[in-house]
C-alpha cells in the first residue's frame, strides 16, 4: 500500500472509514495515523538519524496498537468471558469523552481507533456527538463501520467518510434497504406517474437528508435492475429481488427512452463517475467480461 499524503491545513477532527473487510479498514486507519504521527521536523530530539527511521519506528508501534496516542476503543471484555456485541454509553464517556482533553504524550495529534462504530447504541452516539463536532484541536477520532445506515444521520453530519475498499452491490442493497428514507424510494419512484406535485416535493425533500453518494448509488442498481427485467424478464438476476414486483411494474411503466433519460441525468449529474453499460449474453465469461473492460479502459 503507498503512503498516505494528507494536508495538515485540512484534517478534520472525525471520519467514518467505511468498509466490509477488517484488514482493509485496519490498513487504512494504520496509514492515517502514521501519516500524522509522523509529521513534523523532531525526529532527532526523538533520538532518530532521519525521518524514515522515525517513521519505521511510529509504523511498528501503531500496528502493534502500542503507540500512547493510538487510543483502541472497542468491544470490551464480559465478566464471564468472550465480548459484548455493542458498545454502550458509559464506555464512550470513559474511553473518548473522558480522555479526549488530555493532551498527547509524543506529538501534536491523539487518534482514537473506534471499531465497530455502527455497534453503538443510540445512547453512545448521541454521547459522542458533542466530542466529534467540538473536539480539541489535538483529537481525531476514525470510527470504523461496515453499516453505516446503522448511525444516526447527526453522527453521519459531523464526520467525513472514506471507503476502504468496494463494497459489493448485494451489501450495498442490504444496507440501503435499512434506511427508512432509501427503503421508501422504490415504491415511490413505481408511483410517481400518480404522485401530486405536493407529494413529490415532500419526498424530495426528504431525499435531501439522505447521502447524495448512497443515493446515486441506489438510484444506480434500480435502474440496472429495471434494465435488466425488462430485458430479460427474468428476476433471477436482480439485486433486489425483495422488491422484484415493483421493478417488475416499473418496468412496464417507464420506456426504454424514459430509462435512458433517467440514465443521462444520472451522469450528468454526478461528480465522481463515468458509467457504461453493456450487456452481454448468459454464456458470456467472467474472464470475457474482464477482456472488455480492459478494451474499453484502453480507449
Amino acid at each position: 500500500m503507498s503512503e498516505l499524503k494528507l494536508d495538515k491545513n485540512r484534517i478534520r477532527s472525525a471520519y467514518l472509514l467505511l468498509g466490509q473487510e477488517e484488514e482493509k479498514l485496519d490498513a487504512l486507519a494504520n496509514q492515517f495515523a502514521i501519516s500524522i504521527l509522523s509529521e513534523g521536523t523532531h525526529f532527532q530530539e526523538k533520538g532518530f538519524a532521519t525521518k524514515e527511521q522515525y517513521r519505521e519506528n511510529i509504523a511498528l508501534r501503531v500496528k502493534k496498537r502500542e503507540h500512547p496516542d493510538c487510543i483502541l476503543v472497542d468491544f470490551q471484555d464480559k465478566p464471564g468471558g468472550g465480548k459484548k456485541s455493542s458498545i454502550g454509553v458509559d464506555q464512550i464517556r470513559e474511553e473518548v469523552k473522558g480522555t479526549a482533553d488530555i493532551s498527547p504524550k509524543e506529538g501534536e495529534y491523539k487518534l482514537y481507533f473506534l471499531k465497530h462504530s455502527d455497534k453503538m447504541t443510540v445512547e453512545a452516539q448521541n454521547a459522542i456527538l458533542k466530542t466529534l463536532e467540538e473536539a480539541p484541536n489535538h483529537v481525531i477520532i476514525l470510527l470504523f463501520a461496515q453499516n453505516e445506515t446503522k448511525l444516526l444521520p447527526t453522527v453521519l453530519s459531523r464526520v467525513v467518510k472514506i471507503f476502504a475498499g468496494e463494497m459489493d452491490t448485494a451489501r450495498r442493497v442490504q444496507a440501503f434497504s435499512e434506511d427508512p428514507v432509501l427503503r421508501r424510494l422504490l415504491p415511490f419512484l413505481k408511483d410517481i406517474p400518480y404522485k401530486k406535485q405536493g407529494e413529490m416535493q415532500d419526498f424530495a425533500d426528504e431525499l435531501g437528508t439522505v447521502d447524495s453518494a448512497d443515493l446515486f448509488c441506489f438510484l444506480d442498481i434500480i435502474l440496472r435492475d429495471v434494465l435488466c427485467y425488462k430485458c430479460t424478464k427474468s428476476v433471477d438476476q436482480l439485486y433486489e429481488k425483495e422488491a422484484s414486483p415493483n421493478l417488475q411494474e416499473m418496468a412496464k411503466r417507464y420506456s426504454f427512452r424514459l430509462l435512458g433519460k433517467w440514465s443521462a441525468y444520472m451522469e450528468r449529474y454526478s461528480e465522481h463517475y463515468s458509467v457504461i453499460r453493456f450487456a452481454t449474453s448468459w454464456s458470456t465469461t467472467e474472464e470475457e467480461v474482464r477482456q472488455i473492460c480492459d478494451i474499453i479502459k484502453q480507449l
